[in-house]
């Protein structure tokens, strides 16, 4: 009789378990970040060479996009510059776009009809967007930015069972690239730093707070269930995110993951406590398990109505001494929204049938791209706004851009793939709230740059937690794709 023996301790160039994943996308984020500081363009080469040669197809392109989010979001302190250089972020999505059209040509993946059923619901609202919109060429290339992307990521979501895609790995590869944002921030307030935007928030390797605080807070959940990671990591990249998003001061992120954070243990507990068993599997004639059934649309629904309101009354709301630094308050939500939401406001007032137009900035001196460099580099720089860029609130931004006629179109695309993401299980369902409660304090659902590019990827990523249907021995395919007889539900290569 044999014995069981463990697998042999190999190391491969390309990432054949979860852990590989992980750790490959950690020095990835890390060595691309300072080949950055020499030119950007390497930083480029480095991230796109490493990722295409040490990963899988499927776990690369969710790499690749996670640094097309980070990347240019470097410090001007720290990378000079070269953290303004145009097109970085564009050039690691064409890299990914180029991966998925491969594995779409080649037949490992394919589009449902379902996708494509939800393209033509896309194509009526780009029609409805584009001949309406104040300015074409800006809702053009903001279609463009948002559209590529979110055909990656909905192509990914699209195959999460396929054997090619290695949906395990996704949620590894994300969390890999976060945590080399988290070692280099941490690393550069060791040495004295970090702290230049406002010399009291801290930005890290980023130049704006908020970015950091809003990247950390999926690292934090994503960090929590990476069960086949060690759990001194799990515990320190969890604490440590945190730590990162206190000190960023980060109102949307905090306020964000605590919320979700209450609901997990609320969730974890109820399965500890046989009595509380009926809360996790009610009987399906209850009112319990509608409810359930329905409590992301609820949470949805309430998020849109309830900004709405609250746009539509911010000069009613009284802003008290020291609210801004209140974190689950009105005061300390409207003191930093109020403006912003005032002014979209007027403006769904103003074009209450088709809105301003996909992309277009509320104020439209926005629209000349020279004042919008030059407002961005003041803001980089100086701290400082000339002219105010921020729209404040996904739900509101929406409704501002394409009116009461095209809004419910892109808002049923937005709540689809949060559907989608929550029916795979209780990870992808924190993770979709978590998105719903970040988008209510920034409007970077319909922007795929920056924390609205992150948030997406970290959201379909999320699904790979999913329970993969499992593949028999007996079947005709590769061995890497099937499972061990030893270990159920473990595939006989994703042995650590």
């Amino acid at each position: 009789m044999n014995a069981l023996q463990p697998l042999p301790a190999t190391f491969t160039w390309k990432a054949s378990t979860r852990p590989g994943a992980f750790w490959r996308s950690a020095l990835i984020g890390l060595s691309s970040g300072a080949a950055i500081l020499v030119n950007p363009w390497l930083g480029f080469a480095l991230a796109a060479m490493l990722c295409v040669t040490s990963m899988r197809p499927s776990t690369s392109i969710l790499a690749l996009l996670s640094l097309a989010a980070i990347l240019p979001q470097g410090s001007l302190s720290l990378f000079g510059l070269q953290g303004e250089t145009p097109f970085l972020g564009e050039a690691l999505i064409a890299i990914a776009f180029l991966q998925a059209s491969f594995l779409l040509m080649s037949g490992h993946w394919k589009i449902s009809r379902s996708t494509f059923l939800l393209f033509g619901g896309i194509a009526v609202a780009i029609v409805l967007t584009v001949s309406t919109s104040t300015d074409d060429r800006t809702t053009l290339l903001g279609l463009a930015y948002f559209l590529v992307p979110f055909f990656i990521l909905l192509a990914w979501l699209d195959n999460l069972f396929r054997p090619s895609t290695h949906a395990y790995e996704g949620a590894y590869a994300v969390a890999g690239v976060l945590t080399a944002l988290a070692l280099g921030s941490a690393f550069i307030v060791t040495q004295g730093g970090g702290y230049d935007y406002n010399s009291v928030d801290l930005n890290g390797v980023v130049w704006q707070p908020q970015i950091l605080g809003l990247t950390m807070a999926p690292l934090a959940l994503l960090m929590l269930n990476l069960r086949r990671l060690p759990l001194w990591l799990r515990v320190a990249g969890t604490i440590g995110a945190m730590a990162l998003i206190w000190a960023a001061w980060s109102r949307t992120g905090l306020a964000a993951i605590l919320i979700v954070a209450v609901l997990e243990l609320m969730r974890r507990g109820a399965a500890k406590i046989p009595s509380l068993n009926i809360l996790r599997h009610p009987p399906r004639k209850s009112v319990l398990y509608q409810l359930k059934r329905h409590l992301l649309a609820m949470v949805f629904v309430t998020a849109i109505v309830g900004s709405l309101w609250f746009a539509s009354n911010t000069s009613a709301v009284q802003i008290e001494s020291g609210a801004e630094k209140q974190v689950l308050s009105l005061e300390g939500y409207a003191i930093s929204r109020s403006g912003p939401l005032a002014r979209s406001f007027s403006n769904i007032e103003a074009n209450l049938a088709t809105g301003i137009g996909f992309a277009v900035p509320s104020d439209p001196r926005l629209i000349d791209p020279a004042v919008v460099a030059e407002n961005l580099h003041v803001l980089k720089t100086e701290g400082r706004f000339v002219i105010l860029t921020d729209k404040g609130n996904s739900f509101v931004a929406i409704v501002e851009e394409t009116g009461i006629l095209g809004a419910p179109l892109w808002l049923a695309l937005f709540f689809w793939v949060l559907a989608r993401v929550s029916a795979t299980g209780p990870i992808g369902r924190s993770m979709a709230f978590l998105f719903i409660l970040c988008a209510i304090g920034e409007a970077t659902v319909y922007t795929m740059s920056g924390i609205g590019l992150l948030q997406w990827t970290a959201l379909v990523a999320a699904a790979g937690f999913s329970r993969q249907p499992r593949r028999r021995n007996s079947n005709r395919i590769p061995a890497e794709y099937t499972y061990s007889t030893i270990v159920l539900n473990r595939r006989a290569g994703d042995a650590s």
